[in-house]
């Protein structure tokens, strides 16, 4: 009997970790095995001096991530449920923060919710021209402020407002001109750019890039604890 495919599919090329959400199936939805994988393959990935860069990929042509998986705890009382997909979300976006190696996202098509605040997080954000981002939240009656706050960091308070306050996507020229993503590619050539960016990161002095990322991501690491603590706030004041 075979065993299942696994949530987060691991295959490394040199000194390059790719890791593939493999959730194709539900449109590579987050769930509790998918962000724990995640957590522990980049504290792996940390800790071995041949992994010198990580690419973060999607299976499928259609979705890098719809976001969190609503229907995993759909069965516990609506508060505790957003409170746990809450506490994964924030332990998977810390984990990249945190991650002192070069950390790239390879996005080939639909990154919402969840899944695009993952994306923004990588230190640099690959995109096919097929790709879009986008923040529904508001379209659920759930306001997002940790999403505003990855969105501001990346993009600017404008584009944070517009995607979030209207809820409608960016394709990948918008999101390229909003300084969301970095480099814009044809969807046929996303992987062999993905992995040409990944190894020049890879060739640089480690040690430099983890003190500089260290330094830039303090502020907005102490931006998404605040935003964390208004959001079970908000929540909170919505169950009351």
């Amino acid at each position: 009997m075979s065993s299942p495919s696994p949530t987060l599919f691991e295959e490394r090329e040199g000194p390059v970790l790719v890791l593939t959400l493999n959730r194709p199936a539900k449109a590579n939805a987050m769930n509790q095995a998918l962000h724990d994988e995640f957590v522990q393959k980049l504290d792996s990935a940390k800790n071995d001096a041949g992994v010198r860069a990580v690419v973060l990929a999607a299976a499928g042509d259609r979705v890098f991530s719809a976001g969190a998986d609503l229907k995993e705890f759909a069965e516990l009382e609506h508060g505790k449920g957003s409170r746990k997909r809450r506490a994964l979300l924030m332990r998977t976006l810390n984990a990249a923060l945190d991650f002192p190696k070069p950390l790239l996202a390879a996005v080939q098509g639909k990154a919402l919710g969840a899944g695009c605040m993952l994306a923004l997080l990588a230190d640099e954000v690959i995109m096919a021209d097929t790709a879009e981002f986008g923040m529904p939240e508001i379209k659920h009656n759930i306001p997002t402020p940790i999403g505003i706050v990855i969105l501001a960091a990346r993009g600017g308070m404008s584009i944070a407002r517009r995607m979030v306050q209207d809820g409608a996507p960016v394709d990948a020229k918008q999101a390229f001109a909003a300084g969301l993503a970095d480099v814009l590619v044809d969807s046929s050539a996303l992987k062999l750019k993905s992995m040409e960016r990944a190894t020049a990161f890879a060739a640089l002095f480690g040690s430099s890039f983890e003190a500089n990322k260290r330094f830039m991501n303090g502020g907005l690491r102490n931006a998404l604890q605040a935003a964390a603590a208004e959001a079970d706030r908000l929540q909170l004041l919505h169950e009351g």
